[in-house]
């Protein structure tokens, strides 16, 4: 049964590998962020009272960790967009009539871009430890693995949606409607406890804003969140996210079981 997993995590894999052109996109893309909005924002925000504000941090040190996961969490999401692209040109049509389980299908699908996901978020790392020297290479693998378990939540909520869906526009359009307010609420650009009560509440119905501070945390050792909440500790965050993405995850295979193709 596992060779149905592995199948499919190849394939999403192979077809990232070949796609030279995403690859220098996503590369590029980091680049120019970083350089125009990171470093830019570094250099606005500087004195003591902003180190305050970021509890000892610099903006770039505040903004690199955040940056890790909002790289994963958009990846993964788009990453529904390629079960459209399935629909169009057949192949999803071979996956459904195919004795294998839809179930470990779905898996598969669903850790080839959750893998892929990550390389997007190491390269924005990567670019990060060389602009700032108060990242902690220590917490690193634990980093990678949130942002493994986040990517296979969004992964699979971008494949549920994608699964009711025929059109590729209508899905980004969709996409972009969620993963803006999420990023912005997330504390990945400015500190949650300095923005209005409602706006803390909405925080935390979403995943990315725990995912965000983990990172932060493990690459430097602040977590911000915990001074809106000082309940909410590091390891309730962990079960929180492992949760919802185990949950999107079954909401994903039990919709991909009900797809379709007329």
């Amino acid at each position: 049964m596992l060779e149905y997993v592995y199948i499919m995590t190849y394939r999403q894999i192979k077809r990232f590998w070949r796609a030279k052109s995403r690859i220098a996109g996503m590369i590029i893309n980091n680049i120019l962020w970083l350089l125009f909005f990171g470093l830019g924002w570094a250099y606005t925000l500087r004195g003591p009272q902003f180190q305050m504000l970021f509890k000892g941090l610099d903006y770039l040190a505040f903004l690199l960790p955040a940056t890790f996961a909002t790289s994963i969490f958009q990846a993964s999401f788009m990453g529904g967009i390629s079960v459209i692209w399935d629909k169009q040109f057949g192949f999803l049509k071979e996956v459904l009539v195919a004795p294998a389980p839809r179930s470990l299908t779905i898996l598969g699908r669903a850790l080839g871009d959750a893998i892929t996901s990550i390389a997007n978020g190491l390269i924005m790392l990567a670019l990060g430890f060389v602009l700032s020297s108060k990242l902690n290479p220590q917490g690193l693998p634990i980093a990678i693995a949130i942002g493994f378990v986040m990517a296979i939540g969004f992964t699979s909520m971008g494949i549920a949606i994608a699964s009711t869906m025929r059109s590729p526009e209508g899905f980004q359009l969709i996409v972009g409607t969620i993963t803006m307010p999420m990023t912005l609420l997330s504390g990945s650009m400015f500190p949650l406890n300095m923005v209005p009560n409602w706006m803390q509440i909405l925080a935390l119905v979403s995943p990315l804003t725990y995912a965000v501070d983990l990172c932060r945390y493990y690459l430097t050792g602040v977590s911000l969140l915990n001074t809106v909440y000082p309940w909410l500790i590091q390891e309730m965050e962990i079960v929180l996210l492992l949760a919802t993405s185990l949950i999107l995850a079954f909401i994903a295979m039990k919709m991909f079981e009900k797809t379709t193709i007329e």
